[in-house]
């Protein structure tokens, strides 16, 4: 049994298989995901475009298509992760929750989630503090980001009711515990659950702010 021939005019008459492409935020996405997984195994000075793209399996000519300034990623990367945080409060402020309480509790549940809290997230947020320390750009970000949560979980406490301590100061005292926990849990997992860091943050906030009664 011979087989067909396919003629040049027969095959340029087929359509053409399609290559699927990744959305450019999808793709955009990825290559931050990949920056915080390379800033945290190999540190700030390790973590260079081309090392980025190697990880992706990407040309390193592609970073010019998803980040404004591919020469300074690393910072761009920092600014994305710190809005992001914001963004994702800023949407629970804008809930009407019943309870005052449960725009700050759905909050923590966030920052203790699989998404915010991991070794890789840990990593990339401690070669950062480095590089505020010593970059002024970096430290401006970090100034802003601070004072943008700080005051949105101050407003998030004004929305209780008065208690012993001013708002600004539990804010100050909240996020001081938090954090404290959200490394500890982010370190050892086994040492401090998700499960405990998160009822140790919200005992925090009702020893601060006990809701009428309580």
């Amino acid at each position: 049994m011979t087989k067909s021939v396919e003629t040049n005019a027969e095959a340029a008459a087929k359509p053409r298989r399609r290559v699927r492409r990744q959305a450019p935020t999808v793709r955009r996405q990825d290559l931050l995901a990949v920056t915080i997984s390379c800033l945290a195994r190999l540190g700030a000075r390790g973590t260079t475009g081309r090392e980025i793209c190697r990880q992706a399996g990407v040309s390193h000519g592609l970073l010019r298509h998803y980040f404004k300034n591919p020469e300074n990623l690393l910072l761009e990367t920092y600014q994305e992760l710190c809005d992001s945080v914001i963004v994702r409060f800023e949407a629970e402020m804008a809930l009407p929750h019943d309870d005052p309480w449960e725009t700050i509790d759905r909050f923590l549940v966030m920052l203790f989630s699989d998404e915010w809290a991991n070794p890789d997230i840990l990593g990339a947020w401690i070669a950062f503090w480095t590089l505020v320390r010593s970059n002024a750009e970096f430290a401006a970000v970090s100034e802003d980001y601070n004072y943008r949560l700080r005051e949105m979980l101050a407003e998030a406490v004004r929305r209780l009711p008065p208690g012993p301590v001013p708002a600004d100061d539990l804010a100050a005292l909240l996020s001081a515990v938090t954090d404290g926990l959200w490394i500890d849990f982010c370190l050892s997992p086994t040492r401090m659950p998700r499960d405990r860091a998160l009822e140790l943050s919200r005992l925090t906030l009702r020893r601060l702010a006990p809701r009428p009664g309580e």
